[in-house]
């Protein structure tokens, strides 16, 4: 039986290229979001979607893993996982930035009154009081504001990198596979 002289790739480059293909994928699904109702982008419901991300950053890893043997470790399951997540993120916060700089200027605007709209909604669903409704609106439309800035995006995107650290914990435990020790 021969051996395969097909290289296996590196870690990095892996996760790197399919970071940048979900990370597309990504774009391409905040676009169409954005030309059939840009309301959406200011959903907290559009959260589901990292659950979608989660599922392909597994099946990249579990890609990964067959390309190399079979087995991975939880911790270069873990790494795997990590970087394909901020390749996504680096991408999406760019067009998003894109976005809202040169696309749409008063996209970050119209994000903020409708983000403003939901929560007011929700305090008003639990019964908060007037007085209170009001000091937690204007403290919500400075939060959404910055939320939508450049500067915010970026912040994001750091705060982020904890929240992808997660998840890539979590992706670890299905995409591991260690080696059978034989005594």
């Amino acid at each position: 039986m021969e051996e395969s002289t097909t290289p296996k790739p590196s870690l990095v480059q892996h996760a790197a290229k399919w970071g940048a293909i979900i990370g597309g994928a990504s774009i391409i699904l905040t676009l169409l979001i954005y030309i059939i109702d840009y309301t959406l982008l200011a959903d907290w419901k559009m959260l589901i979607l990292l659950l979608v991300f989660l599922g392909f950053v597994i099946y990249a890893g579990i890609n990964y893993r067959n390309q190399n043997g079979g087995y991975l470790s939880y911790g270069k399951a873990f790494q795997h996982s990590f970087i394909t997540f901020a390749v996504l993120g680096i991408l999406s916060t760019a067009f998003t930035l894109i976005l809202y700089t040169a696309i749409d200027t008063e996209l970050p605007a119209k994000l903020t009154e409708v983000s403003i709209e939901n929560a007011q909604k929700m305090m008003e669903r639990f019964g908060m009081p007037e007085d209170q409704m009001d000091k937690a609106l204007e403290d919500a439309r400075a939060r959404s504001a910055d939320q939508f800035s450049a500067v915010g995006l970026v912040k994001g995107y750091a705060f982020g990198l904890i929240f992808y650290a997660v998840l890539s914990l979590i992706g670890a435990l299905f995409v591991r596979k260690n080696e059978p020790v034989e005594f």
